[in-house]
């Protein structure tokens, strides 16, 4: 189980992000630009077309007005829409301008609350082919922090596994979302694909584990289905889990892939494995506790 602390620190790229955006922030500040300056900003296409073919010198200039907006004293949810489009044609100019999308992604949600904006323009960066790890990255911790959208938060966590540079635990983590969302078959075949891609014996070791952990929760989801399906024709709970496959409900029980024995406790209708009594769950800092 990855605790509320334990997942902030495997994203600690988050964190560092933050820090890097506040610095920039904090360099800036002494020139306080009035937000609302960036809506005379033309379109991108536009700008693209009147820079004579000097789009990164352009972009470079709308990026300078852009970060000193942000560290302007008094920023309204209003202006962020602002910035917003700023964003947008710097990266129109110069579609592949790493830190605008990175930085900006980050300031939509951070500073402000425009995670739909935060989204487009990071969605931007992934279109334009941009090779960061961190542009997906970000957008995954978007759907999964803001929006809890495990589903999409697996899909671009493992879209930046194949970008070069990405850090070692990141395929575990999407393997753990992909669970979440109920898809332990879809992270089966991605730690599969990981494990065959790589020569690294400590990473193929740790993929070996986290793949029977998958199984473990693969046959609990059954299990808790197989305990569903039960109760709706018998209008009771099972006294075992032996009395599934009496019923045949299920074919037979099995032990995990750690050799431990699943336990039902027939009170609460609750399913755990011996070897791996905590479920695999990233839990979000706003989930109860349990």
């Amino acid at each position: 189980m990855i605790k509320v602390g334990a997942i902030f620190c495997s994203i600690v790229a988050v964190a560092i992000g933050i820090h890097q955006l506040q610095t920039m922030i904090d360099d800036r500040r002494r020139t306080d630009v009035a937000p609302r300056s960036l809506m005379y900003l033309p379109d991108g296409e536009v700008l693209k077309l009147a820079s004579l073919g000097y789009t990164h010198v352009v972009a470079d200039l709308v990026w300078l007005r852009v970060i000193q907006v942000f560290g302007a004293r008094h920023v309204t949810q209003d202006d962020y829409n602002w910035i917003y489009h700023a964003l947008d044609v710097t990266t129109t100019l110069d579609p592949q301008f790493a830190e605008a999308y990175l930085a900006g992604g980050l300031a939509l949600t951070v500073i402000a609350d425009h995670v739909d904006q935060s989204n487009r323009i990071l969605k931007k960066g992934i279109d334009a082919n941009v090779q960061d790890w961190k542009i997906p990255f970000f957008l995954g911790f978007n759907h999964f922090n803001f929006m809890r959208d495990y589903e999409a938060a697996a899909i671009y966590i493992e879209m930046a596994t194949e970008i070069p540079g990405h850090p070692p635990w990141l395929p575990l983590l999407a393997a753990r979302l992909h669970v979440q969302a109920q898809a332990p078959q879809v992270a089966l075949d991605f730690l599969g694909r990981i494990y065959d891609a790589t020569s690294d014996s400590g990473l193929k070791a740790k993929l070996e584990t986290r793949m029977e952990e998958v199984i473990v929760e693969q046959d609990l989801m059954a299990l808790e289905r197989a305990i569903d399906t039960y109760r709706s024709q018998f209008g009771e709970l099972p006294e075992s889990l032996e009395r599934l496959a009496e019923t045949g409900i299920i074919g037979g029980i099995r032990p995990d892939p750690f050799g431990e024995a699943y336990v039902f406790d027939p009170l609460t209708g609750e399913v755990a494995s011996r070897s791996r009594p905590d479920r695999m769950r990233v839990y979000h800092p706003h989930d109860k506790k349990r």
